[in-house]
């Protein structure tokens, strides 16, 4: 189906895009023929199918002489963007949406060469318009205006109205819609590890923006909370009675994000400090997301929105170091409550350290619980000097009797770039253990071993 539409009142031609195009100076020389009489020139039905060129839509369009040209010359294009306006007021054009003026590319002329009858310009159209407005019909107009070497326009037809079916020239899956890359378009729970990131001063919840199909220059894209949808919801049961919105204030969140060019990605963190959600214990917490205003690209109407829903009394985590017995297989000379003994590991200070001479890779310490208690990190900190007495290799493990073990983490190659540096590692099991142990391997080299602090933490 031709893509363009033609309104044969006005004696316009059908088209869709336009690129810029110059002429050279030769193009434009002038050629002396005393036989040839000025010519009339007029819009030409039409010059092809518009195409789609990157992030732009090219219209094909063309002039036609009423005689070859006996001089090179101009013609040039003007937008005529009044006439669409006045066609829709009059019920002229009807269901058809107005192209602005900065979603068209215009060249200002069209060169006609030498013994030409006919030239062809290009006009084109934002691809993004077109996404936004797809299933729509839009329009056009431009006209000719003073051509060059005496030429004259054709009387009754000095331009053309453009009409477009969007989809016509624009196929469904070469949309490239915005959406949200973790839960677009449902209730994303946050609980027990699952969709957030632990860090110290809070819980991390990444959820991401995706743009569907090729990419192509920069552009931008808000976030905004939406919590009057809440209401709806818990009224429908579609979530908690118990359910609160968090405010701007007690979150942190990108209202606009910038997504570099030939990009298909970018982040969308939202943050909540623990103080927060310990504030709120017995509650649900819920954070309404939604993608605005991109100022390109086309916003997925089903994955566009997404609704965090934080439980709080599923994510706290809890150091429980000094909730179980503590043991070491070998300690400092001096004892374990010496200046630099086994107990200054345990002591939630990094500013002290445990330290073991002649160590020969035959060190573990050990945390013991009444019940059995599910951790799922652990955290290590460098002592204050010497990084050759740096743990390198060690293993977690795990048991309930004190004699069957089995390895929950393991670590080889590990460096502490810094002195008081604090590491943390996370890892995965559904078991509970009364017996967690920290074998040492090997260090940095040294014949001394050492360590600033050692906390395990409980997770939901």
């Amino acid at each position: 189906m031709n893509a363009l539409k033609r309104i044969h009142t006005l004696s316009t031609l059908a088209l869709a895009m336009l690129l810029f195009q110059t002429c050279t100076d030769h193009e434009l020389e002038s050629f002396d023929i005393k036989s040839t009489d000025p010519s009339a020139v007029s819009p030409r039905e039409t010059a092809g199918e518009p195409r789609k060129e990157g992030e732009r839509m090219i219209v094909p369009l063309a002039i036609q002489l009423s005689q070859p040209a006996g001089k090179a010359f101009q013609v040039e294009i003007q937008l005529n963007q009044d006439t669409i306006d006045q066609l829709i007021a009059e019920g002229k054009l009807e269901d058809v949406l107005p192209i602005p003026n900065e979603h068209l590319v215009v060249p200002t002329a069209v060169s006609v060469p030498f013994g030409a009858d006919s030239a062809v310009f290009e006009i084109a159209i934002n691809v993004s318009f077109l996404e936004r407005n797809y299933g729509k019909q839009v329009a056009f107009a431009y006209r000719l205006a003073n051509p060059g070497k005496g030429n004259t326009l054709a009387s009754g037809g000095t331009g053309g109205v453009v009409t477009l079916n969007t989809t016509d020239i624009l196929q469904p899956d070469e949309i490239r819609y915005l959406s949200i890359t973790n839960g677009g378009g449902s209730i994303l729970e946050v609980r027990n590890r699952q969709n957030y990131q632990v860090q110290s001063g809070g819980l991390n919840v990444p959820l991401g923006i995706s743009l569907a199909g090729v990419p192509g220059r920069a552009f931008t894209v808000g976030a905004k909370l939406n919590p009057d949808t809440l209401a709806t919801l818990i009224a429908a049961g579609v979530l908690p009675e118990n359910t609160i919105p968090l405010e701007a204030s007690q979150l942190t969140m990108d209202t606009l994000r910038r997504i570099g060019s030939n990009i298909s990605s970018a982040p969308l963190d939202v943050f909540v400090q623990w103080s927060v959600i310990e504030q709120h214990m017995d509650k649900l917490l819920a954070v309404p997301v939604t993608l605005t205003n991109p100022s390109t690209h086309v916003l997925d109407e089903e994955k566009k929105s997404v609704i965090v829903l934080i439980y709080p009394e599923h994510v706290l985590e809890v150091d429980v170091t000094n909730e179980g017995t503590y043991s070491v297989s070998r300690d400092n000379g001096d004892g374990a409550e010496g200046g630099e003994g086994s107990l200054k590991l345990v002591d939630n200070d990094t500013q002290t350290k445990f330290l073991v001479g002649d160590f020969r890779a035959d060190l573990w310490v050990q945390l013991k619980y009444a019940a059995p208690t599910k951790l799922g990190a652990y955290t290590l900190t460098s002592a204050n000097d010497a990084p050759d007495r740096d743990p390198k290799d060690w293993e977690l493990l795990g048991s309930n009797d004190g004699e069957t073990w089995t390895v929950l983490d393991s670590r080889t190659g590990e460096i502490f770039t810094e002195r008081f540096q604090t590491k943390r590692y996370e890892f995965n099991t559904e078991e509970s253990y009364t017996h967690y142990r920290l074998e040492f391997g090997i260090n940095n080299g040294s014949n001394l071993w050492q360590l600033a602090e050692w906390r395990v933490i409980r997770v939901p």
